[in-house]
């Protein structure tokens, strides 16, 4: 590969407390506010089980995580760890193309979803709020990892005080009308087929741990930082989650939050509770938004780290000498984003997303067990997981890619197709 030590780098600015907050911004907010009504159509009033379960399945992928993006902090990320632990040009680059694909299939599946609670203020075609946004977050991510990492601090904020402020009003409500008794007696009892239904559409809640590791060249002493970070976004949003989900049982009949595009609407609705001017339509967006932008950040930064391990062309790698941005990316993930959001709906595109993941998780996973196997020691101050973690891992996420539909299948092999003539078709500089 030709020297790029002239060229531009991407800009190390984010600290601890920056990346943890990246971190829990990213998993944090767009799942919760869109799909907890579906995962509710799924599993009742167990629907809060289902995003345990998920959340389990989370956490130790997020350990498998915590040590490769300690050993090998760079933004190539899943790709190139599985570069390292495979020795296989072929493999790190479908795992980067899935991960690629889930990442702008999840920034279509949150400018689709944002439509809902954007009514209050504004009736668009889905196709044009979704254009909207995507170009607007697009140009926050072209912008600089400093500004995008201000306006997520901000964001998250906002979308917290949103979820705690549901959480308050839920069980406030609950516990003064006696909801909770009515909204059981509402609802047949499921079983736990129903419960696992509902986590393959709650885990798309979880997702956005991993793409922490694709910013680490942007990250002072990644190594130390990361691990931390994607920990501690897996567990804040655990907690958040089931109690925002038994708050909205304990509030809102299950029949009402399985039918609304903005459930949690409904349970200050259901308290009487009126916010000033659509105020909680605007915490909603808000979420959505910086989710969105998240996505789009990690795209781009991976098809950056993929060009420079000679896995993308060369010209994904660029760097904008004043923005410090890899400017092409950031666009090219902008138009892969638009073409997923004109191709489905929401529900459809969250499991796609979500069975992607899992089936890199399911790589990774074994992955870090080549990894440890192959180089045992570590250096110091470099995060180690359980042996037992990435073997449990490997069962379970690939046990639970098999509870998806044959269409959520059929997306993703039309991706792993996809990537297999990319990888024949484009030629790119092979030497790394």
């Amino acid at each position: 590969m030709s020297d790029t030590s002239e060229s531009p780098q991407l800009n190390r600015a984010l600290s601890a407390f920056a990346i943890t907050v990246y971190a829990v911004g990213d998993v944090l907010g767009a799942g919760i506010y869109a799909l907890v009504g579906k995962v509710v159509a799924e599993a009742g009033d167990l629907a809060w089980l289902s995003f345990l379960l998920s959340a389990l399945i989370a956490f130790l992928t997020g350990l498998t995580y915590a040590e490769l993006s300690s050993r090998y902090p760079t933004a190539g990320g899943a790709a190139a760890y599985c570069r390292r632990a495979f020795e296989h040009r072929l493999i790190a680059f479908l795992i980067g193309f899935l991960v690629l694909a889930s990442g702008v299939a999840s920034a279509a599946t949150i400018s689709l979803a944002m439509v809902g609670y954007l009514e209050p203020f504004l009736r668009v075609p889905h196709w044009a709020g979704s254009l909207g946004l995507l170009l607007l977050l697009s140009w926050l991510n072209y912008r600089g990892i400093e500004e995008s990492a201000r306006v997520n601090l901000v964001l998250t904020a906002i979308e917290v005080f949103g979820l705690l402020l549901i959480i308050a009003v839920g069980f406030y409500y609950a516990g003064t009308h006696a909801a909770s008794e009515a909204v059981v007696q509402s609802m047949p009892p499921v079983g736990w087929p129903a419960i696992v239904t509902g986590a393959t559409v709650a885990f798309f809640s979880y997702i956005g741990f991993e793409d922490t590791a694709n910013v680490a060249e942007e990250v002072q002493d990644a190594s130390r930082v990361l691990p931390r970070a994607i920990l501690s976004a897996i567990a804040v949003s655990c907690v958040l989650y089931v109690a925002v989900t038994l708050a909205a049982l304990a509030a809102v009949p299950v029949d009402v939050l399985a039918r609304s595009p903005a459930p949690l609407l409904e349970v200050l609705k259901a308290a009487n509770v009126e916010l000033p001017g659509n105020t909680f339509s605007l915490i909603a967006l808000v979420a959505i938004c910086n989710t969105g932008l998240l996505n789009l950040i990690m795209a781009s930064r991976l098809m950056f780290g993929m060009a420079q391990e000679g896995l993308l062309p060369a010209a994904l790698g660029s760097v904008h000498p004043v923005r410090r941005t890899p400017w092409l990316a950031v666009w090219v993930a902008f138009a892969l984003a638009l073409a997923f959001a004109m191709s489905g709906g929401v529900e459809l595109l969250a499991k796609t997303t979500s069975l992607l993941l899992l089936l890199v998780f399911t790589v990774l996973h074994i992955g870090l067990l080549r990894v440890k196997r192959r180089a045992p020691e570590v250096g110091e101050g470099v995060f180690r997981a359980p042996t037992v973690v990435p073997i449990l891992g490997s069962v379970i996420c690939a046990a639970m890619a098999l509870q998806y539909p044959l269409e959520a299948h059929m997306r993703a092999a039309f991706v792993l197709a996809l990537a297999c003539v990319f990888y024949l078709a484009v030629p790119v500089e092979r030497s790394r």
